[in-house]
């Protein structure tokens, strides 16, 4: 019995905000407000980056310095320099904001799990590839469980990742490179081919090496938005040239367009060839890059139940038509 009293106090004190005195005072924002300070140059620098004036930000850290009756600013100096007080914050900052983090992501994730809804972040290009047909297995493999599909770039993919904000990504092998601490797996693998238009010189061959290409005009999937893009690029310089990209798109569809009206060729993985293109032509590459389909997921969130999700998509996709109907 003792111990079921002491338990309670324990607990009644806890739940007693008044006994901290700075509970009621101190609040996440103004945290937040000092743990970017803590990371600028300057106050002028800290309230740019925080999208507010410098007077309110100056005011919210004399409060906090009150609130916690140290000096966390030597201001002495006009760049901001920390205290030894003001180190130690800027250090519990991280560990404070990293463990609501993760309780935030562990409530949201069951609150997804318990309601059988997963979210995953895609690519559009991986439709091509039988990600759909895949997923209508999937929906019948797993029918009380509500899928939603969020087209997202890959590296906001990986952002959204970290953030809880979808399950599981779907991106092209490219994106899977140092991406620690995420992993990642195969789910359809296949290589790049060479896209051409019907009228272009070199589309009757039955295979190209990129040295044939030296002289050509690219289009390309935009660098920013595409680690394939720039895996291409690579192959290129070390076969001796550098592509001579004309434009640069978003859109794998704008892509193709561009292609068909004869404004240049690309690479692209080989899974384009199964949609109808009138005035394009897909030319074997003789170079293998890599343009595997992979889903990427964070090792401490991914449970058993998502990982066979994962296989059963990987066998779906492997067993979708090679040809799709026009």
């Amino acid at each position: 019995m003792g111990d079921i009293f002491l338990k309670k106090d324990h607990l009644d004190m806890l739940l007693d905000l008044k006994s901290l005195y700075w509970a009621e005072r101190l609040s996440m924002k103004m945290l937040r407000y000092f743990y970017v300070a803590s990371h600028s140059q300057n106050l002028t620098q800290a309230a740019e980056r925080l999208h507010i004036s410098k007077s309110p930000l100056s005011a919210q850290m004399r409060e906090l310095e009150a609130i916690l009756s140290v000096e966390l600013f030597n201001r002495e100096q006009r760049s901001i320099q920390l205290t030894a007080a003001g180190v130690l914050l800027r250090q519990e900052c991280q560990s404070i904001f990293e463990v609501i983090e993760r309780s935030v992501n562990k409530v949201t994730q069951f609150e997804r799990e318990t309601q059988g809804h997963l979210r995953f972040g895609i690519v559009s290009s991986i439709f091509w590839a039988g990600f759909g047909y895949a997923c209508q297995q999937l929906k019948k493999q797993y029918p009380k469980i509500q899928f939603e599909f969020i087209e997202l770039s890959p590296q906001r993919q990986k952002v959204a990742l970290f953030n809880n904000e979808i399950d599981i990504g779907f991106v092209r092998y490219a994106d899977t490179l140092n991406i620690t601490p995420l992993e990642s797996c195969d789910l359809y693998c296949e290589s790049m081919s060479i896209a051409l238009p019907d009228k272009h010189r070199l589309c009757r061959r039955k295979q190209l090496c990129l040295s044939d290409l030296a002289n050509e005009q690219f289009v390309m999937m935009s660098q920013k938005n595409s680690a394939s893009a720039l895996l291409v690029v690579e192959h290129c310089i070390k076969e001796g040239f550098i592509p001579h990209i004309i434009q640069e798109v978003v859109e794998p569809m704008t892509l193709m367009n561009v292609i068909e009206n004869h404004e240049g060729i690309s690479i692209v993985p080989n899974s384009f060839s199964r949609q109808s293109w009138k005035h394009i032509r897909f030319v074997e590459l003789k170079q293998h890059i890599p343009a595997n389909i992979c889903a990427v997921y964070h090792p401490q969130k991914i449970t058993e139940d998502k990982q066979a999700l994962i296989q059963s998509l990987n066998v779906f996709m492997n067993a979708a038509p090679r040809s799709i109907p026009s």
